[in-house]
């Protein structure tokens, strides 16, 4: 890793790393979708196999600057994004996907005590309480911008802020709802945060499927970019013993389920899959190649409005003059100045670049045609 201040992988301390030099040709993307702008340092870890990014003094410094200005959900009005079917298109929030898929799996007690750290305006939290009423319920974040629709859910007995090992009490559950993806040394955080659990609680994990969706490593605030294995990994490392390791439950997304273990961890070791995920850089540019013959279109539009098209709309100039959406909560407002229409609001002449991975891009594709057959659709190369 270039950066002299900080030349160590963060999350095993290795100093044998691998970089990608053309990261830093790319606008970069805040976890909340606003452009920020070309840096960092991309690097695979090759004893831990861990893809990141440097966690340097600028890296730090970026990070306070988007949390100080960040806006939760802002394109739909503080709305959780909806989780799509593949075949019907039909929406349902991510927290409330989640929190089915997890008492499918994994069934709870009726009664119990929850923890959200990295709460932001309680999404998960809502759905926590609509499916286990009797349970109590805490969020942690950095501050108290949201703390009146936090302590507003029912069931919730407040919203912690500051130094999450001040909080009073143990849990029966804690969730970290992409949060892991932001903190620096993850396996050591992890094993500091067993503390907080009872004898027979559970930590859920739900971090970017980076193997799936590449555009997620151009996040500038996530320190890590996890794939499935990744993730169960240094859920092992942490102290953990994994009981699901999946990324069927969120498109795009790893869901790790796991209990306290007091087995010895086994050493960890790079894997395809991390491979896989550092390779992420090269799709990039290769998505770049594919749009540079059609971002001059008088109808050029862009598919998305989050992670995958602010970075898109960035990196080409702003050439799109609309975004399409299936979330009828983002349809009708403006993102980075530009109109947000409906399918079934295109012209016959669009031509749409679906910023999404191929994986869950196809789908979209044939959703979309069949709203507006006449329209062009283009699809990232597989």
């Amino acid at each position: 890793m270039t950066s002299s201040t900080n030349p160590r992988c963060h999350n095993c301390g290795s100093i044998s790393l691998r970089t990608d030099a053309g990261y830093s040709e790319f606008w970069r993307v805040t976890s909340d979708c606003k452009p920020w702008p070309a840096g960092g340092v991309f690097a695979w870890c090759n004893d831990c196999g861990l893809v990141q990014t440097g966690v340097d003094d600028q890296w730090q410094q970026d990070c306070q600057k988007i949390y100080d200005g960040y806006t939760i959900y802002h394109q739909s009005g503080g709305i959780e994004q909806p989780v799509f079917a593949a075949n019907s298109g039909a929406g349902r929030s991510r927290s409330e996907t989640i929190v089915q898929a997890l008492l499918k799996n994994n069934p709870l007690p009726a009664k119990g005590r929850l923890l959200d750290v990295g709460c932001g305006n309680g999404a998960f939290l809502r759905a926590c309480s609509q499916a286990l009423p009797d349970w109590s319920l805490c969020g942690s974040e950095v501050n108290d911008k949201y703390k009146r629709e936090v302590e507003g859910i029912r069931g919730v007995e407040r919203l912690f802020t500051g130094d999450w090992k001040d909080i009073p009490g143990t849990f029966d559950l804690i969730s970290l709802i992409h949060v892991l993806e932001h903190i620096p040394s993850p396996s050591a955080f992890l094993k500091a945060l067993a503390s907080k659990l009872n004898p027979n609680g559970l930590l859920l994990l739900e971090v970017p499927d980076c193997s799936q969706n590449f555009f997620t490593l151009l996040v500038a605030d996530h320190c890590s970019h996890f794939s499935q294995g990744m993730l169960g990994q240094v859920s092992t490392q942490g102290g953990f013993e994994v009981l699901h390791a999946v990324n069927s439950w969120v498109p795009k997304e790893v869901t790790v389920l796991a209990r306290p273990s007091s087995a010895p961890a086994p050493r960890p070791v790079p894997t395809h899959e991390s491979e896989q995920v550092f390779r992420g850089c090269r799709k990039l540019a290769e998505v770049m190649a594919q749009v540079a013959p059609i971002q001059a279109q008088e109808h050029f539009g862009i598919f998305g409005t989050s992670i995958a098209a602010t970075w898109l709309q960035a990196q080409t100039g702003h050439a799109a003059k609309f975004f399409v959406d299936e979330d009828q909560n983002r349809v009708g407002q403006k993102h980075l100045g530009k109109p947000i229409v409906g399918p079934t609001q295109l012209s016959d002449r669009a031509i749409v670049f679906i910023a999404l991975p191929p994986v869950i891009g196809a789908a979209v594709a044939t959703r979309l045609k069949l709203a507006k057959p006449q329209a062009t659709f283009v699809l990232p190369a597989g």
